[in-house]
């Protein structure tokens, strides 16, 4: 298993894409509710919150 590389932009699975590590910061404060989630434009476009929440909990990137 390789070493996640936090300062690179990498692939997150809650927005489908390539996203920088400030966005993947924000995102999970956002869904792990320290955040607001309207504090996070990106997802306002995200239908369905709760899956989001599931999702990123499983991302390796979400364990910082």
């Amino acid at each position: 298993m390789s070493e996640l590389d936090f300062e690179n932009p990498h692939y997150c699975p809650v927005y489908d894409k390539v996203i920088d590590i400030d966005l993947c910061y924000e995102t999970l404060m956002c869904l792990n509710c320290f955040f607001k989630i309207s504090s996070v434009k990106e997802l306002n476009d995200i239908e369905d919150i709760d899956n989001a929440r599931k999702i990123c909990d499983h991302c390796e990137y979400s364990k910082l």
